[in-house]
């Protein structure tokens, strides 16, 4: 069952992260049990865009990484957002000397460590 902010399952919110131009923009960082993983919620309330869903272990490996990988994407789509342009997903991110891709995977944008 999906509940109002389009997630699926049971899910704990574990952190938030605030937009600092809008602090009204709030984007809960949730651990959705179901997929072992930690996804955004408010990206589509927000920024009509998928949500990011993260796998738990690289979260457990490193939380302040994954944390500015997220705040970066954040900046993007609220730039986008202010200038009213279109935002797409960077198939690939790069964060402190490693390499990440961005994939749908089904209502979510999945983080992956690139090979």
């Amino acid at each position: 069952m999906k509940d109002d902010t389009g997630l699926t399952g049971s899910s704990d919110i574990v952190a938030t992260i605030e937009n600092d131009k809008d602090p009204t923009q709030s984007i809960a960082m949730l651990y959705l049990r179901e997929e072992n993983a930690f996804v955004t919620s408010g990206i589509k309330v927000y920024f009509d865009e998928k949500e990011i869903l993260i796998p738990a272990h690289l979260v457990v490996m490193d939380f302040g990484r994954m944390g500015a990988i997220v705040s970066a994407i954040l900046e993007k789509l609220s730039q986008a957002h202010d200038r009213e342009s279109t935002f797409q997903y960077a198939p690939r991110v790069d964060a402190l000397d490693r390499t990440y891709t961005l994939s749908a995977y089904g209502d979510y944008m999945r983080l992956s460590e690139s090979d």
